[in-house]
């Protein structure tokens, strides 16, 4: 068995899964949003096979963000999407949820 993992930098996991997993292990779980900052251990092509095991894995969403020119990169079923500073970023996870682009780097 080839499993992969490691620790992102932000996860979204719905309280019953959290609740499910057990605190003494480390289960085979991809959560359903995974949020990548971009940095110098955190380099483009390292992201891209995080973004392709994890979506593969089950993940809904995979944005990667990039500090330097402000933008998100959401990857989901549909394909990708690059959102900028000005623009809102829905979050179907979240019941009517929406996060502008401009307060993740405020």
């Amino acid at each position: 068995m080839n499993l992969q993992f490691w620790f992102a930098d932000v996860a979204y996991i719905q309280k019953a899964d959290w609740n499910a997993l057990p605190p003494d292990e480390y289960p085979v779980y991809a959560p359903p949003l995974i949020v990548e900052v971009l940095s110098p251990s955190n380099t483009p092509a390292k992201i891209n096979r995080q973004r392709i095991v994890a979506m593969s894995a089950g993940t809904e969403e995979f944005w990667v963000v990039n500090p330097i020119d402000h933008t998100v990169q959401v990857t989901n079923r549909n394909g990708v999407t690059t959102y900028a500073p000005g623009e809102v970023i829905p979050i179907p996870l979240l019941d009517k949820g929406i996060i502008a682009v401009d307060q993740i780097f405020a």
